[in-house]
């Protein structure tokens, strides 16, 4: 949604929602920032409801729930406006049909009368019935005039109507299905862009999943701070859109997940695309709050899906992930795709690592 808060009453806002957010457990970052604003600013009492609860039982909320939060009451509620802003364009729309009907029967009126009228004027007539079909004429033409001005007249409105409903359509959607943080879709619009390529005849058959995380991220936060944290977000989802096309789909799920659909894919394409954005990210430089690049360590682990017969966007989702715990289970830093010899391969000795991401 659009806040409406000018500088003064923002600031207001931010004294107060900061010593809230510090008493959880969850990073301090945008996601968390907006429960805490909304909830301060009164303007979402369901969400409210359940963060005085949290608050009064002293139950700190961690990453997990600060997600669920947000996609309860915030998304969705961004769903319900983009809907309803659908819902009344399309009113709109039915009523400016309504009216472009009205006039067509109106014109048939019209034309009936002149077609009546000429039919009398093909009859010996005296001068009082010319008079008579005159008067007539001009009745019928006044009406008509009348009519097709009114017409006019609400089908302009329609117009006006329609261009402000539509930029209002595409900010609220813009809102509801994109992450603010990377400008990737958010998972809502991940999911809902996937399922309207299945509806539209593409088949998971022909199709890729990937699953890709960053390697180590809590520690990363936790070690340079959660702006260098949001600034590797953001760089990764600038290396998935650089490195996508055409009809492919890249989101990020939540947290340090992001996900990618690409089209029209072989396990081999597929394989080398998840390498060539994994190596991209590795090589990649994050410049740190002290000026110097953090390079080399921020890595991303991938899993990869090949879609098969009978494939769901869940059996995708859920094979990808069994990819990607494989690759963090072999050392991360690397791509796994599902059914591959490598799944097979456990790390042992010195070379075995937690698979906690």
């Amino acid at each position: 949604m659009r806040y409406t808060h000018d500088r003064d009453q923002s600031a207001e806002l931010l004294r107060l929602a900061l010593p809230l957010m510090a008493k959880q457990s969850a990073a301090l970052h945008p996601i968390s920032y907006t429960l805490w604003y909304e909830h301060v600013a009164g303007i979402n009492p369901q969400l409210s409801a359940v963060l005085e609860a949290s608050l009064q039982e002293s139950l700190p909320l961690g990453e997990d729930d600060v997600y669920d939060l947000h996609a309860r009451y915030i998304v969705a509620r961004d769903m319900e406006v983009l809907e309803r802003l659908q819902r009344k364009l399309r009113d709109v729309l039915e009523e400016a049909a309504q009216s472009a009907a009205t006039t067509l029967e109106d014109s048939g009126q019209f034309s009936a009368a002149l077609r009546a009228t000429s039919t009398r004027l093909s009859a010996p007539l005296d001068l009082e019935s010319v008079h008579s079909i005159i008067a007539e004429l001009a009745r019928e033409t006044t009406r008509m005039q009348s009519a097709t001005e009114a017409v006019r007249e609400r089908l302009e409105s329609r117009a006006r109507e329609v261009e402000l409903l539509t930029r209002q359509l595409e900010q609220a959607q813009s809102e509801a299905l994109l992450d603010p943080l990377t400008g990737l879709k958010n998972r809502r619009g991940y999911e809902r862009a996937v399922r309207e390529l299945a509806a539209s005849g593409t088949p998971f058959r022909s199709s890729a999943l990937l699953i890709a995380d960053i390697d180590h991220f809590k520690e990363i936060n936790d070690k340079h701070g959660h702006l260098l944290g949001d600034k590797i977000l953001r760089a990764i989802g600038q290396t998935l859109q650089a490195n996508i096309k055409g009809r492919d789909v890249a989101g990020r799920l939540g947290g340090d997940e992001f996900a990618v659909l690409l089209q029209q894919t072989s396990a081999s394409g597929a394989r080398s695309l998840a390498e060539q954005i994994r190596a991209a990210v590795a090589a990649g430089r994050i410049r740190r709050t002290d000026g110097k690049d953090l390079a080399g360590s921020v890595t991303l682990s991938v899993g990869v899906a090949i879609g098969g017969n009978g494939d769901t966007l869940e059996s995708m989702l859920a094979r990808a992930d069994a990819a990607l715990y494989v690759a963090k289970r072999n050392g991360r830093n690397q791509v796994a795709v599902n059914g591959e010899p490598s799944e097979e391969r456990v790390a042992v000795g010195a070379e075995r690592v937690a698979a906690t991401r």
